[in-house]
Formats: C-alpha cells, structure tokens, sequence
C-alpha cells in the first residue's frame, strides 16, 4: 500500500473534509516522516451516548473521546498510518495499551501518559508480537459496543 491508500481506507471514511487524499483538505504532518496522518482529518460521525467515532476503525480503535473537563465529544483524533516494515518506538512514554490483528493491519491504541494523549496508529502487516504488553482486544472484541 501507499501512505496515501492507508489515509484513503482508515482516516478519511467519515471526514468531514473529504472523503479521499484530492478532497482539498488533506495534508499530511509535515513533522511525521514514516507513518502518515492527516491533520485535517474531523471525525464526522457520532451517536447519541456512543460519541464521535472514525468510520474506518474497527470499535474499541475508532472513539475520538471526550474532553476531560467538559464531557464534550471531542470531533478530531490522531490516527497514525504505518507501512508494511515501520511501526511506531514504543517506550514507556509512548504505551501500547490496547492491540488487535484484522485483515492483515494491526491497530493499536498508543496512550502517552505525559502529555494525557492518545491515539491509534495502524500497522500494514503487523503481529501482536511487536507489542507483547498491550491488551489483545481480538479476545473480547464482541464485549465492546
């Protein structure tokens, strides 16, 4: 795959921008060299009780959140596209908590502890293998709403 076909099938599914890479809004983040996103990208779905959620992520990989204070839905979440070989550095500051294997992508819900962020980065071709700590979620998938 191209970084642009990974942003086209998980990031821009329900964007309120766009709905491939020529929509006029894509822009990937000129800091991130290896993986792609698009800080562009608005989640354009939600559901009364549920939130706002990315159309192309699997559940328990798609939920944007809420803001802390305010309990408001939050419409933007940081999804990291990564190619066949690459994956993120994950550390104890960058925490893979949460994984599962689908369709030959891994996803993984990365949580960075010291800045209160997370995101889900999506790996082509990736195993559980490259993050032994994390929750398998495949193991319960059908629990999650």
């Amino acid at each position: 795959m191209t970084k642009e076909e990974m942003v086209e099938q998980f990031i821009c599914p329900g964007c309120v921008g766009g709905s491939d890479t020529k929509c006029g809004s894509y822009e990937p983040n000129p800091r991130h060299k290896i993986e792609s996103t698009c800080i562009k990208h608005v989640v354009g779905t939600s559901s009364l009780g549920f939130g706002s959620f990315a159309l192309g992520l699997p559940k328990g990989f798609c939920r944007a959140g809420f803001e802390p204070i305010t309990m408001r839905h939050h419409n933007t979440m940081y999804i990291n596209c990564w190619l066949e070989g690459t994956h993120p550095d994950w550390d104890k500051l960058n925490v893979p908590v949460w994984a599962m294997e689908e369709d030959g992508f891994l996803y993984v819900r990365t949580y960075s502890p010291r800045i209160n962020e997370a995101r889900t980065d999506v790996i082509e071709k990736g195993t559980l293998a490259l993050v032994p700590g994390a929750v398998d979620v495949g193991k319960f998938i059908e629990e999650i709403d």
